[in-house]
C-alpha cells in the first residue's frame, strides 16, 4: 500500500554527479557515475588521457543480489501519510539518491578509481613498515 509523503521543508545545498532529487513517487530510478581521479606531481597539461576501458573497475559486472519471489513482510498503515517538518541536507553526490514517495524499482551505482603518481614518494615511513 503506497503512502502520501508530506515535507514541509527541503533544503540541499549541493546536488551533484548523476544524483536525484525526486519527490512523488517513482516507478523505476537507475543512477550510474564513473569517476576517474589522476594526481600527479608533475605532467604537461592536456598530454595525459586514460580512458575508462583502460581499468578493470569500469567494466566489470556488478553482482546484485536476487531476492526472493515471496513477500517478507506484510504490513497495515492506519495513517496515508508520512509527516516530516524539515529535511536538511549537505550534499548528494556520485549516484545517491534523495527521494520522498515510493519507488518499485531501483539502481544506484558508482564506480571510482583514485590515481596518483608522485616523483618521490611522499610518505617514506611506509615503505619501511611493507618490508
Amino acid at each position: 500500500m503506497y503512502r502520501t509523503s508530506v515535507v514541509d521543508c527541503v533544503i540541499l545545498n549541493s546536488l551533484s554527479s548523476s544524483s536525484v532529487f525526486q519527490t512523488g513517487d517513482s516507478d523505476r530510478i537507475n543512477c550510474y557515475s564513473a569517476a576517474l581521479a589522476i594526481q600527479r606531481e608533475s605532467t604537461k597539461f592536456g598530454t595525459f588521457n586514460v580512458p575508462y576501458s583502460k581499468y578493470k573497475i569500469f567494466s566489470q559486472p556488478v553482482l546484485v543480489p536476487v531476492c526472493p519471489p515471496y513477500k517478507i513482510k506484510e504490513s497495515y498503515n492506519a495513517n496515508h501519510f508520512i509527516r516530516v517538518g524539515k529535511v536538511d541536507i549537505l550534499g548528494v553526490s556520485s549516484s545517491a539518491l534523495l527521494h520522498i514517495g515510493s519507488v518499485n524499482d531501483i539502481k544506484l551505482q558508482s564506480r571510482v578509481k583514485h590515481i596518483r603518481n608522485f616523483l618521490t614518494n611522499p610518505y617514506p615511513e611506509s615503505e619501511e613498515e611493507e618490508e
